[in-house]
């Protein structure tokens, strides 16, 4: 079973582990599904009726929740998280 992030009014946001890149959720509203890219909002494959994707991409451009969102799908999906980069500043490079 897939966490339910958000529930508008019978348009159902979920996510999974075990995914694949772009970061993406799924969407759903009765017998249409669709998969929506979290940092552009495209659609990535499926369906869904113009005015309730217009719902869910004005919901994904609210606030830090794509930033959110992001964090979600790579905590859901750690092997596909980037790698984390650390570097020292260069006055403490010897």
């Amino acid at each position: 079973m897939a966490p339910l992030i958000e529930n508008l009014s019978g348009i159902k946001i979920e996510m999974y582990s075990r995914e694949h890149l772009p970061v993406h959720i799924h969407v759903k509203y009765g017998e249409y599904e669709t998969l929506l890219n979290i940092k552009t909002s495209e659609v990535m494959g499926g369906r869904l009726p113009s005015k309730k994707l217009r719902i869910v991409q004005d919901w994904l451009a609210e606030g830090d929740r794509r930033e959110r969102l992001v964090n979600n799908f790579y905590q859901l999906n750690p092997r596909l998280a980037p790698p984390v980069i650390v570097t020292k500043p260069e006055n403490e490079i010897k």
